[in-house]
């Protein structure tokens, strides 16, 4: 295996990239949380509006990675915007996390949902059956990776395609052909309080998880100091309007209580607009949106790790790609082993929720650096600038500092785990930090970004 410098670049147009950003976001989430914000509200208007501001948020943390990206056009994410803003232990700590928890762990919860998505299609009723499809699965993807990022994106493009294809036509059985009970009005119902709104914010927030997937493969893109803000808002934008039209069907196949009762809301909102056939064809449309949840999430994590390597801040193996194909190879590889060993002991679920805290707060202090680098950095050039500056950032920064703060004050479990899940991360990261900076040489601490790669590339000459 040979050591370029550095992955392909422009394989990556615009439609690539936020069909990626699709892929991310849409898994089994929209299929799930719609009875949990259901619960939290009184009124149809009010449940839409959940989903409507979760949209906002999301789209205005994707806005704000798109002029992060464009002032450091080099894949990684939120590593490379975190180290640049608050200095190199944060950008480490958070890729510390991702390497293994964040993106391992996701990997291994959507393969367990696919596993068992895909057993009872098939009717396999053996206990191991999900687990064994789930590995299955996490191997296929980790191979056809290494293959290059021809083949993924390829992959995740079809994937992608045949997902919104098929929402199309669950959308058209709801809006237009089939005929519920409905639960469109009244749509203003006295009872609604700011409390409730903001506690159905929660699980809305989770299912639009995924919106910065494309800042990780920023350095893969053409033009990506232009692309990658379009790139985020195009296919953010598009899923806050799949996410408001797919609720919109629940809502016209049953009243907002039954909604608010129902373990699984699409095949009950399927089975009320168009029978049980109608039903028959959502688990199909359920391993697509996992699959290709799945396969973004393998695809873009191996370029933290990549990145943190460059800049020795993680084993060199891990910055390798192979001369042939342009992948991280190992990167994808130590990704998969770890995902794999987190499916068959069960972790994950207990994982992620113990670092969600941190997670979250990584989030918020990216977007929030967009702050730091304009006063920092004033001159420096940035071919995207988020739009409604600053409205927009501190948007987002409000609304999660606030899903901090609920998260700490919710019981004294709730507050003691994430203090927990914060703890671990420092623990574990600062002494593994300590150790690689000590085996560094002198280096510049620059990303390389090539138009912030020097004072003389920030300042005016």
């Amino acid at each position: 295996m040979a050591d370029p410098a550095d992955l392909p670049r422009g394989v990556l147009g615009v439609a690539d990239t936020a069909l990626i950003v699709v892929g991310s976001i849409v898994g089994a989430g929209i299929f799930l949380v719609s009875a949990f914000v259901a619960q939290e509200v009184h009124s149809p208007a009010a449940f839409l509006g959940a989903w409507l501001i979760g949209g906002g948020v999301a789209l205005a943390g994707a806005l704000t990675n798109g002029e992060l990206g464009g002032l450091f056009p080099r894949s990684g994410g939120e590593y490379v915007y975190l180290r640049e803003a608050y200095g190199p232990a944060f950008g480490f700590l958070s890729g510390w996390t991702s390497f293994w928890i964040g993106f391992p762990g996701s990997i291994a919860a959507l393969a367990a949902g696919f596993g068992s998505t895909l057993a009872t299609m098939l009717g396999w009723t053996a206990p191991h059956a999900p687990v064994a499809i789930g590995l299955a699965a996490i191997a296929a993807l980790t191979v056809l990776n290494s293959l290059g990022l021809e083949a993924g994106k390829w992959t995740q493009n079809g994937l992608s395609a045949t997902k919104l294809a098929a929402f199309a036509a669950l959308l058209a059985l709801g809006l237009v052909i089939g005929r519920g009970t409905g639960g469109l009005t009244p749509f203003f119902v006295a009872g609604d309080r700011p409390g409730g709104i903001a506690a159905a914010l929660i699980p809305v927030m989770f299912a639009y998880g995924g919106w910065n997937a494309a800042t990780y493969v920023t350095g893969e893109m053409r033009d990506p100091a232009r692309g990658l803000g379009r790139a985020l808002a195009i296919g953010t934008g598009l899923c806050v309007a799949l996410y408001v039209a797919v609720n919109v069907v629940y809502l016209r196949a049953m009243p907002l209580a039954d909604l608010a009762q129902a373990n699984e809301p699409a095949r009950a909102a399927a089975v009320r607009l168009g029978g049980v056939a109608a039903a028959v064809v959502l688990s199909p449309l359920v391993a697509v949106c996992v699959l290709s949840s799945l396969h973004a999430t393998v695809l873009v994590g191996p370029r933290i790790y990549k990145a943190m390597a460059e800049d020795g801040n993680f084993p060199s193996a891990l910055g390798r790609v192979h001369a042939k194909t342009g992948a991280p190879v190992l990167g994808l590889v130590g990704q998969g082993v770890i995902a794999a060993m987190e499916l068959v002991s069960g972790s994950f679920d207990q994982l992620l929720t113990l670092a969600m805290f941190a997670i979250i707060a990584f989030s918020t202090l990216t977007v929030a650096s967009v702050f730091v680098l304009r006063a920092r950095r004033p001159n420096a050039a940035r071919p995207f600038r988020v739009p409604g500056y600053p409205v927009v950032p501190a948007l987002f920064v409000a609304i999660n500092v606030w899903v901090l703060w609920g998260v700490i004050q919710h019981g004294e479990h709730g507050g003691r785990q994430a203090l927990l899940g914060l703890a671990v991360v420092v623990a574990t990261g600062a002494p593994a930090y300590a150790l690689f900076r000590s085996r560094q040489r002198p280096r510049q601490t620059s990303t390389h970004a090539p138009n912030d790669s020097s004072k003389q590339a920030q300042e005016p000459r």
